[in-house]
């Protein structure tokens, strides 16, 4: 076998192997089976004294929303991997996907069970880099392509630029009062 079909079937093991556990991740979350305390002697604690795992467990499984949300986006990455046309879509939306889980595990895993979740998933982000790094030249193409001769349609003085930074600020409240009828409507139906 030549050197490139290894590295090629390299690749395409290497996103098989998230595409597993994308999936896998994904499908435990949609059953809402990943998340939650199941132990009740540990919830009758007082806060204080639960160690931030469970809270965190507990937290995230409370949220039916969070779950499926999170699961949903899991899948679609996964599934993105499998196909060569969107392989790159997937590995950018996985690669994400597991900077926060790996945030998460060592913010809240690391008292419970030790490095033993960081280092997984610290795994599956070189295995989903190197699948970045086969594919470089796509992704370089691609940056080109959307950074190209990017600017406003029209020029502006200097002194716009100063005044930029307050005028985003004050966006925030146009937009507050532009979504007030879908808030009022939303607490409306809630009651």
């Amino acid at each position: 076998m030549k050197k490139e079909k290894i590295i090629d079937f390299g690749v395409l093991a290497l996103r098989w192997y998230l595409v597993f556990y994308m999936i896998s991740y994904g499908w435990s979350k949609l059953t809402l089976s990943q998340f939650g305390v199941h132990d009740s002697s540990i919830l009758e604690q007082p806060i204080k004294d639960i160690d931030s795992f469970y809270v965190a467990w507990h937290l995230y499984g409370r949220s039916t929303f969070f779950n499926i949300s999170t699961g949903i986006i899991e899948i679609i990455g996964g599934i993105l991997l499998i196909f060569n046309r969107t392989v790159l879509i997937g590995a950018l939306i996985v690669l994400s996907i597991l900077a926060q889980i790996l945030i998460i595990d060592i913010a809240f895993t690391t008292n419970i069970h030790g490095l033993g979740l960081p280092i997984r998933i610290s795994g599956m982000i070189i295995a989903n880099l190197l699948i970045l790094y086969y594919y470089r030249n796509k992704i370089i193409l691609a940056w080109r392509s959307l950074t190209n001769e990017i600017s406003t349609k029209f020029n502006y003085k200097w002194w716009i630029f100063l005044i930029l930074p307050i005028v985003g600020f004050l966006m925030d409240f146009v937009f507050a009062i532009l979504m007030l009828p879908i808030k009022i409507f939303l607490s409306w139906i809630g009651k």
